[in-house]
C-alpha cells in the first residue's frame, strides 16, 4: 500500500495522495494554484521542495496555498474562502465521462455540511429555521472559485484515467448478470406488463416512513467492487472527500463509474423510486452522486445525526467483516409527527436500503473490523425553485 499524504486547501477541500506523486508540478496541477504553490506543515512552517519533490510525513496534514491567494487575501477574503463549501461538486454529474456538469439548482441553495446531535429529536435545520443567511452566503460563491473547483475535479479525473489500472475492468459497465436473480427477474416482468406487484415483491418494507431493504447485486459483484475500491486505494492516486461529513471514502464517478450508475438509475432504480417516492421526485430523478464510505477502528467509526443532500438514497453494504456500525433512523425532517421514530438497522453484506434523503439518520459506532458501503444519492435537479 502506498504511503498517503493528506492535504487541505483553504476553501477547496481535502485531498489524499500517495507520497510518490507529491511533486510541485503535480500538486500545482491538482490544486490549480496560481503564481506557484506553497505547502505548509502543521506548525505553520513552509516545506521547501528539493528538485521539485517534497519531503512529507504521511501522518501529518499539510495545507496548500497559492502564491496569488497569499498575496491578495485580506482577513475578509480568508473568512470567505474558509466558508466556501466544496459540496457544490456533489451536485455535478459528469454522466458522459467528459467532465460536463449540470447545475443542481435545488441543492445549490442549501448545502448541509454539519451533523446533528443524535440525542435531540429536532434537527438543527428544521422547517422553522431561517436559511436566508446561509442561502445568501452560498449565492455569493464567486464564479472564479467555482470554476477552480470544477477544474480541480477535471484534473483529478484526468490523472486517474492516465495512471489507474483497474483490477476488474469488466465491472465498469453495467451488466444484468451483476444483479440478484430476484431483482432482475422482477424488473423484466414489470417491463412486460407494468404490474407494480412485481417490484413490490422484491422489497422488504421496514417502516411507514419509507424505509425499504432489498437485494440488488449478487455477492460476486459486491466482492469485485470491494476489491476494485481497495485496488484504487492502494494506488495512491488522488482521492477527494466524498462529502462534508465522511472523511474516508471514494467518489466512484471520478474513477470511471459514471455511465454505470447513470444506466442503473435510469433503467432500473427509477422504476422503484417512481413507485415508492412520487412525492419526493422519485418519478423524475435525473442525476446522481455515487460514492463509497469506509468505517474502521483506526479511521472513522461513526457518523452523527444528519439528513442527505438527495431526494432518494440507496445504501448498499459491501463488507467486510465487522461488528457494530448500525444505522438508526429518527423520522422525516419536516414531519414532526414522525420524530419519535427510533429504528435501528443492522447492516448485512449484499443488502441495500432505500430511503428519502430527508429521513433523518446516523451511524452508531463500529466496534470491530471494517465496513464499506456504496452510497448513491439520487436527485431531481431540473425545474426546482425554492
Amino acid at each position: 500500500m502506498a504511503e498517503v499524504i493528506k492535504f487541505t486547501s483553504l476553501g477547496y477541500g481535502d485531498l489524499r495522495l500517495a507520497k510518490q506523486y507529491c511533486s510541485r508540478p503535480i500538486l500545482e496541477n491538482l490544486f490549480q494554484t496560481e503564481g506557484g504553490i506553497i505547502i505548509v506543515d502543521q506548525n505553520g512552517e513552509e516545506i521547501i521542495p528539493d528538485n521539485e519533490s517534497y519531503t512529507l510525513i504521511p501522518s501529518n496534514t499539510y495545507t496548500v496555498v497559492s502564491e496569488k491567494d497569499l498575496e491578495s487575501d485580506s482577513e475578509e477574503d480568508e473568512n470567505h474562502h474558509n466558508n466556501r463549501n466544496t459540496d457544490y461538486l456533489d451536485d455535478y454529474d459528469d454522466e458522459d465521462d467528459s467532465n460536463q456538469y449540470e447545475i443542481d439548482q435545488d441543492h445549490s441553495q442549501h448545502v448541509h455540511n454539519h451533523n446533528h446531535d443524535s440525542s435531540s429529536s429536532s434537527p438543527c435545520c428544521g422547517g422553522d429555521h431561517d436559511h436566508s443567511e446561509h442561502i445568501k452566503e452560498n449565492n455569493q460563491f464567486d464564479q472564479v472559485g467555482f470554476q477552480k473547483l470544477l477544474k480541480m475535479r477535471e484534473e483529478r479525473i484526468k490523472m486517474i484515467k492516465e495512471n489507474y489500472t483497474p483490477k476488474h475492468p469488466e465491472i465498469f459497465k453495467l451488466k444484468e448478470e451483476f444483479f440478484e436473480d430476484k431483482f432482475i427477474n422482477a424488473v423484466r416482468e414489470y417491463k412486460k406488463d407494468k404490474n407494480n406487484q412485481h417490484l413490490l415483491n422484491v422489497l422488504n418494507k421496514m417502516s411507514e416512513t419509507g424505509l425499504y431493504s432489498f437485494k440488488i447485486f449478487n455477492m460476486d459483484f459486491c466482492s469485485k467492487l470491494l476489491e476494485e475500491i481497495e485496488n484504487f486505494r492502494d494506488s495512491g492516486l488522488p482521492t477527494a472527500r466524498v462529502n462534508s461529513m465522511n472523511n474516508y471514502g471514494l467518489v466512484l464517478d471520478e474513477i470511471g463509474f459514471t455511465s454505470f450508475f447513470q444506466e442503473l438509475r435510469e433503467g432500473y432504480l427509477s422504476l422503484f423510486t417512481a413507485l415508492l417516492y412520487p412525492n419526493h421526485y422519485g418519478d423524475r430523478l435525473d442525476s446522481h452522486h455515487a460514492f463509497i464510505v469506509q468505517y474502521a477502528m483506526e479511521k472513522e467509526v461513526d457518523l452523527g445525526f444528519h439528513y442527505d443532500e438527495s431526494n432518494v438514497t440507496l445504501n448498499l453494504c459491501l463488507g467486510k467483516q465487522f461488528t457494530g456500525g448500525s444505522l438508526y433512523f429518527k423520522g422525516i425532517l419536516n414531519e414532526p409527527k414522525t420524530h419519535n421514530e427510533l429504528l435501528e438497522v443492522q447492516h448485512s453484506v449484499g443488502t441495500a436500503l432505500f430511503h428519502i434523503g430527508v429521513h433523518r439518520h446516523g451511524v452508531n459506532s463500529l466496534t470491530s473490523g471494517e465496513r464499506t458501503n456504496l452510497i448513491l444519492w439520487l436527485r431531481y435537479t431540473s425545474g426546482i425553485s425554492e
